[in-house]
């Protein structure tokens, strides 16, 4: 099936691709490791590129002036929403109007006007289904352009000293609350 895609597109020999990971961390860079002897396969060559995570969004892979002139095509990145919703995940790595010169989180660089105005009238909808069923669509269109790909979900184990009070795991996020924490006497 790849073969065809690539015949389809013109390059039935497969082609080279640059691809941008965090090397300070050794997941993402395993994880570039991963996508590169899968291409392989196919005959897609994928050189990894190193950067720090001190820089990465703001010098590099979140720069799209460095994206376009180092020829960047896959661009390792995460996301964690500011608070469990659509708008609070997608808002900032799919809204066309959030791409900015440095720090941009919309690595793709997705600027689909229907997108935006299905963006636009999720935020405005008072129905919280509603909502959701324009959240899902977006996401949905997302993927069927496979302008992200969804790779590593991190995972951590969670260790609480006994003499910690209040703990309790907010769903959302995978991880303790901080703020309800207390100790005991």
């Amino acid at each position: 099936m790849a073969k065809q895609e690539l015949a389809k597109c013109g390059h039935p020999n497969g082609f080279s691709v640059n691809m941008s990971v965090r090397g300070d961390r050794p997941k993402e860079v395993a994880t570039g490791q991963g996508i590169q002897e899968a291409l392989s396969q196919v005959g897609i060559k994928v050189q990894i590129d190193q950067f720090q995570s001190g820089q990465y969004f703001t010098n590099f892979a979140g720069s799209p002036a460095y994206v376009h002139s180092h020829d960047l095509g896959i661009l390792a990145g995460g996301w964690g929403a500011d608070w469990p919703s659509g708008f609070g995940f997608l808002s900032q790595v799919v809204d066309g109007r959030t791409i900015k010169p440095a720090g941009n989180t919309n690595l793709q660089e997705t600027n689909d006007p229907q997108i935006n105005a299905m963006l636009d009238s999720a935020a405005k909808n008072p129905d919280a289904n509603a909502r959701n069923a324009i959240y899902t669509q977006i996401d949905q269109k997302i993927m069927s352009q496979a302008e992200i790909l969804p790779e590593v979900y991190a995972k951590a184990l969670l260790y609480r000293n006994p003499k910690v009070t209040n703990v309790f795991v907010t769903k959302a996020y995978g991880m303790y609350d901080y703020t309800q924490m207390g100790l005991s006497s």
